[in-house]
């Protein structure tokens, strides 16, 4: 196997070593790449998947699905990025199962999201922890992709672009999903009498 050429510019000699070595199956490289980017791959999981149990099944798929993807990979995206996409996949996969439909639960968001931020509102007087709960129930009822898409850009705050490439979609999809399931939220929670009074300020 020959080694990879016509690399982004932004690859360090010592990376285009790693990377060679990781297409060759070298354990201590794969390990090395693998605790370099398992807390980014976590907390990314840990916003589309679920109970800590489950985020941890799903970042060993991840994982073993990179093993086996590291030949094939050209450095035409960050290690990172790459990983990113690999872990949003199998996510999404799994969420698509009716089995998990039936008992997925969402992360717990209450350290880190207010529901007034998804709404667009500054101002509400209905307590935070049951509006986070209520929030996560209705959230389990968007379809994965919308949700997906959804958690990335508004939870995890990242731009329309990289959530578009890490779901393998076209960036007017994405902002399709994002508005959709936003606009789905807002219809069940202007419905829910712990969410309708921030859900009313908000454009439906």
């Amino acid at each position: 196997m020959g080694r990879v050429v016509n690399l982004a510019p932004e690859f360090s000699a010592q990376e285009l070593d790693q990377i060679e070595a990781c297409r060759k199956g070298d354990r201590r490289a794969l390990q090395a790449v693998f605790l370099a980017h398992a807390p980014y791959l976590e907390r990314l999981l840990g916003r589309v998947a679920g109970s800590a149990l489950e985020v941890e099944d799903l970042l060993q798929s991840t994982f073993l699905a990179a093993i086996h993807a590291f030949p094939r990979f050209r450095a035409e995206a960050q290690v990172r990025t790459w990983l990113a996409r690999i872990a949003i996949r199998i996510a999404q996969e799994r969420l698509r199962s009716a089995s998990h439909r039936r008992r997925g639960e969402l992360p717990d968001l209450e350290d880190s999201v207010d529901p007034r931020t998804l709404f667009d509102v500054s101002e509400s007087s209905v307590d935070t922890r049951r509006q986070v709960q209520r929030l996560n129930h209705h959230l389990q009822a968007i379809s994965p992709k919308k949700r997906i898409a959804f958690v990335l850009h508004v939870f995890e705050g990242l731009p329309i672009e990289e959530v578009a490439a890490l779901t393998a979609a076209s960036v007017t999809a994405t902002k399709s999903r994002v508005f959709w399931a936003r606009r789905e939220l807002i219809k069940r929670a202007q419905r829910d009498p712990i969410l309708r009074d921030i859900a009313s300020e908000a454009v439906p």
